[in-house]
């Protein structure tokens, strides 16, 4: 399927495809493949062969392993305007190490593998500017990692909020929980009832404020004073 006009603007000016001339972007949107999907839809397998990098258009998309005892472990949740799997092109044998699912309705765009690493060796500037966006991405996922073993359930969930807040000078925020309350458990690796029990604790402190989806924070600093640093 082609990609509608109305993302044509937004697709050639992420920074994945920005640095392009207009002959390269051209190569690459012919060889797109361009799709909707329903909620809860398998776009790829865990250790299917990986020939296609994606953005994400409009809804979010959720990436997770299986392990070995069959549990889900949530990696990653994409919203639009992002990439996923793009890293994985740069493996000697490049398959999948994530599943990748819908979470609502989505409009996604894969990009070639095969041509995007011919249209890299060509354009070095290119190049180097990929490798400082997956840099960022590791780093980002280093950050996780620390937090998810350094740290205890309310922690985990006071810096998921400070994550969310956009305007980081503000002293106080109010946002919505734009993910189910058993997804962001299983972001955190933590039980949904510990959830539940963490966000009642929050609340009872007056560090939060809660209505269905939509939580306030009155003061950010003292949030973060009480549950954003890492235990001793």
């Amino acid at each position: 399927m082609r990609l509608p006009n109305e993302y044509l603007t937004e697709v050639l000016r992420h920074p994945l495809l920005a640095l392009f001339d207009s002959e390269a972007q051209a190569q690459l949107l012919a060889e797109a493949q361009y799709r909707d999907y329903y909620p809860l839809a398998l776009i790829f397998r865990q250790a299917d062969p990986a020939e296609r990098f994606f953005l994400v258009l409009r809804g979010k998309v959720k990436l997770f392993r299986i392990s070995a005892d069959g549990k889900e472990k949530v990696v990653e949740v994409i919203q639009a305007g992002q990439t996923f799997a793009e890293a994985v092109m740069f493996l000697q044998k490049p398959v999948y190490p994530v599943c990748a699912e819908t979470l609502e309705p989505v409009h996604l765009i894969s990009f070639s593998n095969r041509l995007m690493l011919e249209l890299l060796q060509q354009n070095p500037q290119t190049c180097l500017h990929m490798l400082g966006h997956l840099s960022i991405r590791l780093h980002q996922r280093l950050d996780e990692l620390e937090n998810l073993t350094l740290q205890n359930a309310t922690q985990r969930f006071a810096l998921y909020l400070v994550g969310q807040v956009k305007d980081r000078s503000a002293e106080s925020a109010e946002l919505d929980l734009h993910l189910p309350k058993g997804l962001i458990a299983a972001r955190l690796s933590i039980q949904p009832e510990t959830l539940s029990r963490v966000i009642g604790n929050l609340r009872q402190m007056g560090l939060i404020e809660i209505r269905t989806r939509h939580i306030s924070i009155p003061s950010i600093s003292r949030l973060l004073q009480q549950f954003g640093g890492v235990p001793a």
